[in-house]
């Protein structure tokens, strides 16, 4: 995977700061973030209690610098969700799709503009190189 994005990972529900992945993969897993000059983006509201600070700690520990957390306040997040999430996820929690504000300069677009430019400058040929400088996940 050459642009790793997280959005809001939740799971495991049951362990806040669990990451679900054995400790070799993690290691092979920051090896290639390394020796391919890699980040992985992540993204997830402060007050989020399906995703909290925990796991993008436990991120950070196993990855190191190549995690590139962003931590949005809730205010950014839209009070204008579909019933399921006012009823079952009743905190912000979907940076970049039901809790999003489709507005500019709004933390959430610019969350969703700076994966999309990672995406580019990663995915797309005529971007540029895909490790060139400033691959390192900072497309802002």
């Amino acid at each position: 995977m050459l642009a790793p994005v997280l959005s809001q990972p939740a799971l495991p529900l049951n362990d806040p700061a669990g990451l679900e992945i054995a400790a070799e993969e993690i290691k092979a897993v920051r090896d290639r973030l390394e020796r391919e000059d890699l980040t992985v983006l992540a993204y997830r509201f402060a007050g989020d209690r399906f995703c909290r600070a925990s796991r993008f700690a436990a991120y950070a520990a196993a990855l190191g610098d190549r995690f590139v957390g962003r931590v949005l306040p809730d205010s950014a997040a839209s009070t204008d969700v579909a019933p399921f999430f006012a009823e079952r996820v009743a905190c912000p929690h979907s940076v970049v799709t039901a809790h999003l504000i489709d507005a500019a300069g709004q933390p959430t677009i610019e969350a969703r503009d700076e994966i999309l430019a990672f995406f580019t400058q990663r995915l797309v040929p005529d971007a540029g190189a895909p490790h060139s400088a400033g691959s390192r996940g900072e497309p802002r």
